[in-house]
């Protein structure tokens, strides 16, 4: 009986600690990891995604299609709060990849027409 007891304990522990998944982070609030960006704040549906800094109140609205589970590009739609000069902008496309989730940390890979880098993202406390 005590063996029975135990196992139902290990099966209760291991469903409550299930891993995330890509498909997790389709919707939800984020922040970047780096410290030096940790004043924006990132806010996703399934189909739009607003950044928002709120040192300087400049948001960042763009429009998500996902291409698979794990991928997916970003098109900047509009600037709102910022300056004309960043308008060259809408329309621009950034693609992205998650390539690893620890916790509620997640990395993705992001290309532009400029840069291809790995940048890290939290999931924003509750």
């Amino acid at each position: 009986m005590k063996n029975l007891i135990y196992i139902s304990l290990l099966f209760s522990i291991i469903s409550c600690t299930q891993e995330r998944t890509c498909k997790d982070l389709h919707e939800g609030e984020f922040n970047y990891a780096d410290p030096e960006l940790s004043h924006i704040e990132i806010t996703r549906s399934s189909n739009s995604q607003i950044e928002i800094n709120t040192e300087t109140k400049i948001e960042a609205h763009t429009n998500i299609e996902w291409i698979s589970d794990c991928e997916y590009v970003l098109t900047y739609k509009e600037f709102k709060n910022a300056p004309e000069e960043i308008n060259f902008m809408v329309g621009k496309k950034i693609e992205a990849e998650i390539i690893d989730i620890n916790g509620n940390n997640f990395t993705c890979q992001v290309r532009t027409d400029d840069t291809d880098e790995s940048m890290e993202f939290k999931i924003a406390e509750e």
